[in-house]
């Protein structure tokens, strides 16, 4: 009797000083923001639309949410402490803490690294906002661009982690919204249709790097679509006519999910099939904004912490 209370102590002091983690995310999901419910609130659904889960409860405005490759946390950004910063939260709601601590400062737009080791965000300092990047703890910050005369924003991660794409904004006229790419190893940089006057921006790697999807303006024709592209700016095509943004790549490359919206009415987010082009509105409550769409599938190969267990055996008790 004397070893079992010893043992069960034992277990209640192990649980106590060890964190519980979140278990990570076994199915597809899709990741978004809403003000269905009076405020802008963190979400979770299915890929079909079904299941939409509320994650976040506070008066501050919670939103572009995009979940970790690991499946276990999610990266958002928020005014909850005064300033919009980028905040962590375990996949199920809980635990949400400012992802630089004490450090507050304007940073918006966060995305993950493939592997999940780092982040990529945009920061409002030097009297402009410029692309960051920083270990998944808040650590280790580096800018990859500062720009004199223009902003950066919009940064979104090569599926194999050696490039970033982002957006120049104001550079060419004030207007102007040109994507670019830099070579994380060489620092080098190329910029999507370098010869044209476009506002474009929120480019999207497919999961594949060979396609890239972004937002596209043209004021000719009073129209923002969502274009599709070869990474090498070859066959270019128009994916949706309507009012639509926030483009997200399904894990098999196969479909988009982007947020619809009119001038007056709320925006809505849906689901397209890139080979039959069939539209699937996948909410219908309040106004909604996409982020991004998770796969177990995706999980790297080294496994982050809350993916080990500890095995206890040979306990010798003297």
């Amino acid at each position: 009797m004397k070893l079992r209370h010893i043992f069960i102590l034992s277990c209640l002091i192990f649980g106590l000083l060890c964190p519980i983690w979140a278990k990570p995310l076994r199915s597809e999901k899709i990741v978004f923001s809403s003000d269905r419910d009076g405020n802008w609130e963190i979400y979770l659904m299915n890929p079909d639309g079904t299941r939409q889960e509320r994650l976040t409860y506070d008066r501050a405005v919670d939103c572009e949410p995009v979940i970790s490759p690991t499946g276990d946390r999610i990266l958002f950004t928020s005014n909850r402490g005064g300033t919009r910063d980028l905040y962590l939260m375990d996949v199920d709601g809980r635990n949400v803490r400012p992802l630089f601590g004490v450090s507050e400062a304007y940073r918006t737009e966060p995305a993950w690294s493939p592997d999940g080791k780092k982040i990529a965000y945009s920061q409002r300092d030097f009297g402009g906002i410029n692309i960051h990047t920083a270990s998944a703890d808040g650590k280790l910050v580096k800018p990859i661009e500062r720009l004199k005369s223009a902003h950066s924003g919009y940064p979104n991660w090569s599926s194999d982690g050696r490039e970033i794409a982002f957006v120049v904004a104001d550079e060419i006229h004030w207007a102007s919204r040109q994507i670019r790419f830099i070579n994380l190893e060489t620092d080098e940089q190329e910029t999507l249709f370098p010869d044209d006057f476009p506002r474009m921006f929120q480019p999207a790697y497919s999961p594949v790097d060979d396609k890239i999807a972004f937002v596209w303006f043209r004021p000719a024709a009073k129209q923002q679509s969502i274009f599709v592209v070869n990474r090498d700016g070859s066959h270019l095509k128009r994916i949706e006519s309507l009012v639509a943004n926030t483009p997200a790549w399904a894990p098999s490359g196969d479909e988009l999910i982007y947020t619809e919206g009119v001038i007056g009415s709320n925006s809505q987010i849906y689901k397209i099939n890139l080979i039959t082009h069939k539209a699937t509105q996948l909410t219908d409550d309040g106004s909604n904004y996409s982020s991004n769409w998770f796969s177990p599938r995706q999980l790297p190969v080294s496994p982050s912490p809350s993916l080990l267990s500890t095995l206890w055996s040979d306990v010798k008790i003297q």
